[in-house]
């Protein structure tokens, strides 16, 4: 079994942008059509259309201030950057979900682990493990029989439920080992095939799971090909001081300095980890962002067998602890999108597997800590290396256009009528970059498109509790190449 670390923290709500106010021009809100993009991508450039063409006419800040008349919308925009690509063209690629290949499994493995690592053999899921599972179980059952303020109802329905877990491990038990047999053997970089249970069948992966022997640090990769309904992954954790499995950050601009001190290592020097990281693995990647954490510990040192317990108590620390550098792909000097949204909608044919692209490194005083790697996206071919694409001006004034309205329409899907909701986007960068589009009746292909990308703060304000949504975090998308808007959340 495998325990995930988890630190008490404040829930982050979701909120899908969907605009309920008006009905507004139905080209800015029509699904993309993968053969219009690509024809459209394949025309000669109109007049002044051309990526040198919109950096001559683009200034370099933007500003917009708007609230609506009852107060709850506000949208700002005080002096942010307009970030371009320092070319004279920008292309448009096809692209997948992707595979990680040997030899990206490798270069992994050979920067974490460069004495060599470990799997296991065997189990340390013994019987006695199993039976001090099953009296906490009992225990808990008893205590729902003899707790007043349950309902008879919801007291059956927690029993059965707790009893069907005892079955399972009584089950488990029968097999289990009396004393531990896990061993740890020295193990390669080479991938082993997996065979994995999903909803629609058997499917096939590649992995990689290797440790240390003292179980500290961990590498566990999975690959996967775009027919799969697994996405392909990497992760490494390396549990020297804190754990950072699931913790919000905060944009390091925001930090100041006597808390990043506090931290042991220079964002400056951190940041030299990460170079290196990025050198040695061979990767096209560069740095988006910055945040600082607080990472998390347990309560207690936990014994051998307590390991397995679900319920033991993790605390935070009471200062930033490690940087989070978030990185995105640079595609022929331009950057692709990035987000850390992962909601995803309860709906048959919308629904997005395959979501954004996400890497994120973490560097406390020791060096990296954590890496993650996320629904990889890998280019196929260009489908032309000099696409035509609106002006900043268009691209603002169709975000001017949409975003009260997709905000208002937040508002409206969530109010209750007991609670006063208010909402305010603050963008902090505006960049013409690529994002991807998923093709029609697909979760693993699509494309990579021009994109006005509208960057920035999300702040929902909940009868005087504040949430904002983790960075980075994408206001509004608008496509660079037809001026339609790219939803997020359904990806096209």
């Amino acid at each position: 079994m495998k325990r995930k670390i988890v630190c008490l923290m404040a829930a982050i709500m979701c909120f899908s942008m969907t605009a309920c106010e008006k009905t507004p021009d139905k080209s800015l809100v029509t699904q993309k059509n993968i053969d219009r993009l690509e024809k459209a991508a394949k025309e000669t450039p109109k007049d002044g259309s051309t990526l040198k063409d919109i950096i001559e006419t683009t200034t370099d800040t933007y500003d917009f201030n708007y609230e609506s008349d009852d107060g709850k919308v506000k949208i700002v925009a005080d002096n942010v950057p307009v970030t371009l690509p320092t070319k004279d063209t920008i292309p448009m690629y096809r692209v997948k979900s992707g595979e990680l290949s040997q030899e990206i499994a490798d270069k992994l493995y050979d920067y974490f682990f460069p004495d060599g690592a470990y799997t296991t053999t065997g189990s340390d899921w013994t019987k006695q493990i199993i039976d001090n599972l099953i009296l906490e179980e009992k225990k808990y059952i008893a205590n729902v029989k003899d707790d007043p303020d349950t309902s008879e109802s919801d007291k059956e329905s927690i029993i059965q439920t707790h009893e069907r877990v005892i079955k399972e491990y009584e089950e488990e038990r029968k097999t289990a080992p009396d004393e531990s047999t896990l061993k740890y053997v020295p193990k390669d970089s080479s991938y082993v095939d997996v065979e994995q249970e999903t909803v629609s069948g058997t499917t096939k992966t590649k992995e990689l799971n290797v440790s240390s022997k003292d179980q500290k640090e961990k590498l566990n990769i999975c690959s996967s090909s775009d027919e799969d309904s697994f996405s392909s992954s990497a992760g490494y954790e390396n549990v020297k001081d804190y754990y950072y499995d699931g913790i919000s950050a905060t944009q390091a601009a925001s930090c100041t300095d006597d808390e990043k001190k506090k931290i042991g290592i220079s964002e400056e020097d951190a940041k030299k980890y990460v170079d290196d990281f990025v050198q040695k693995i061979g990767m096209d990647w560069e740095i988006y962002d910055v945040g600082c954490v607080a990472g998390c510990k347990y309560k207690e040192d936990l014994d051998y067998t307590d390991k397995y317990d679900q319920d033991a108590e993790t605390i935070s620390a009471d200062n930033y602890t490690a940087y989070v550098f978030n990185l995105v792909q640079n595609i022929n000097g331009i950057q692709s999108a990035t987000t850390s949204s992962d909601y995803v909608p309860d709906k048959d044919d919308t629904t997005l597997t395959w979501l954004y692209e996400k890497i994120r490194i973490i560097v406390d005083k020791n060096g990296i800590v954590a890496f993650s790697w996320e629904f990889p996206q890998m280019v196929e071919e260009e489908v032309s290396d000099n696409v035509g694409i609106i002006s900043f001006n268009q691209a603002k004034d169709i975000f001017e256009q949409m975003m009260p309205l997709t905000t208002r329409g937040d508002l409206e899907e969530h109010e209750d009528g007991d609670v006063e909701i208010k909402a305010t986007a603050t963008v902090y960068e505006v960049r013409l970059g690529l994002m991807r589009v998923r093709s029609s009746g697909s979760d693993r292909n699509g494309l990579l498109t021009p994109a006005w990308l509208f960057y920035g703060d999300y702040n929902i304000d909940f009868g005087g509790e504040n949430y904002s949504e983790q960075q980075p975090w994408i206001l509004l998308a608008v496509n660079a190449v037809d001026g339609s808007v790219i939803d997020v959340t359904a990806g096209y």
